[in-house]
């Protein structure tokens, strides 16, 4: 008897590493939490609508989510939000969002074969643009005060004096 629970458990254990070692189990793994989420929702209270906002956010991660190669998170994202598996066009996101299309197929590089880099990342990239722009902005504004707080204290003490400009008529 305590050679085949040896045996059972010896199999056990490697059905586990062969179906975790190809993904398998992960697989499983999450289909079952997905399952389980929907099978526990409470289908007396349902959930409200989804919101436009919630909506493009929950389309801009999976997308995200999918790019990195995370299926398991985004099924369990859609079964939970209740998305479909149907996924919005890539520009009809841009436009909601504001990018530009143009950027949009520069980023996807013409004549790649690739998957193009999820908006999420472009949106991200322009709130970092935006920040270094902002900090730029505001390195100006303190040298401007700076300048401005020289000017002042040179013009209290006379040590800058300005000569007035006159501006002569041109001869006509």
């Amino acid at each position: 008897m305590a050679a085949s629970e040896a045996t059972d458990e010896n199999l056990k254990s490697a059905l586990e590493a062969a179906l975790t070692t190809n993904g398998v189990m992960d697989s499983v793994k999450a289909r079952l939490r997905a399952e389980s989420f929907l099978a526990l929702n409470d289908k007396a209270n349902p959930r409200p609508p989804v919101c436009r906002e919630n909506f493009i956010l929950n389309e801009l991660i999976s997308e995200y989510l999918e790019f990195n190669c995370y299926d398991h998170t985004a099924s369990v994202l859609r079964a939970e939000s209740g998305q479909t598996n149907e996924r919005i066009h890539r520009s009809v996101l841009c436009r909601d969002i504001g990018y530009p299309e143009a950027a949009l197929a520069a980023s996807a590089g013409e004549g790649r074969s690739r998957v193009p880099v999820p908006l999420l990342y472009s949106v991200l990239a322009a709130l970092f643009r935006g920040k270094e722009e902002q900090k730029r902005e505001e390195e100006r504004y303190q040298e401007s005060l700076r300048l401005s707080e020289d000017v002042e204290a040179k013009t209290a003490t006379g040590a800058c004096h300005y000569e007035p400009i006159v501006f002569s008529k041109p001869n006509t």
